[in-house]
């Protein structure tokens, strides 16, 4: 009786650990399939204190509840690499998580680059009982982010092509949300004159981006999301090769 029981005990948990590719066919059922790189942002109801940095995982551990209104503030912090990784998977210990994302520079910014390594972003939030997430984008620049009026004073969220995005797990077929912009920018950079001043304004020798990958800016000192969790199980979000590559170089 004691096998019998032992047996179906394993069975049980292999059906829970199988449990998973529920979730992960979620994209599946919206067309979404292809070569990709998938995170799962994971809501718990108790910090982990286990040690996840630098480990194969495809996992982060964010707190089910998190953001101004619970007093904690939690982070999710993009650095460029040569390929997609996990960092730092959990969140819950620190309030941090780290995520590697790849990137590719241009060699020659005269002639402009058309053609460097992007990516759109697709997110969907599941998981029961329902909730969401709020994610909010902040980075900066080692450079000044200047206008052809000669606007001194935007910051590097003003060059991202969308600053924010909220997905909510409700009742229904949960749905699929394009992301990609959070991930794009579109600005110009001031750069030295000969003498060593700024001219203030986007003009000839400054760098001009549109549409671009923003981790293939050199002079991109910083990305991070703002993870506000309002009792959200799991956001999953999924990096596709993009043929929309955008553009970066200097202004002729």
């Amino acid at each position: 009786m004691k096998l019998q029981i032992e047996l179906v005990a394993l069975g049980l948990l292999a059906c829970c650990l199988a449990a998973p590719s529920v979730h992960a066919g979620a994209f599946g059922n919206d067309g979404m399939v292809g070569k990709h790189f998938q995170v799962n942002l994971i809501g718990v109801p108790r910090d982990k204190g286990a040690d996840m940095t630098n480990t194969s995982r495809r996992a982060i551990f964010v707190p089910l509840d998190s953001g101004d209104d619970v007093g904690r503030k939690v982070k999710i912090k993009y650095v460029a690499g040569d390929s997609f990784a996990v960092l730092d998977g959990n969140a819950t210990d620190d309030n941090l998580a780290v995520i590697q994302v790849p990137h590719e520079h241009c060699v020659d910014y005269t002639a402009g680059c058309t053609d460097l390594v992007a990516y759109d972003v697709y997110g969907i939030a599941l998981g029961k009982p329902y909730g969401g997430a709020l994610v909010s984008a902040e980075c900066s620049y080692t450079l000044t982010v200047v206008d052809a009026g000669g606007t001194s004073d935007l910051e590097c969220e003003d060059t991202l092509l969308m600053g924010s995005f909220e997905l909510n797990r409700g009742k229904g077929k949960p749905k699929v949300e394009d992301i990609t912009n959070i991930f794009r920018a579109e600005g110009c950079l001031d750069v030295a004159e000969d003498d060593g001043s700024f001219s203030g304004t986007c003009e000839s020798g400054d760098i001009e981006f549109r549409n671009l990958w923003i981790f293939n800016i050199e002079q991109l000192s910083e990305y991070m999301w703002d993870y506000d969790n309002n009792g959200l199980k799991l956001m999953q979000v999924r990096f596709y090769p993009s043929v929309d590559t955008g553009y970066i170089g200097t202004v002729p």
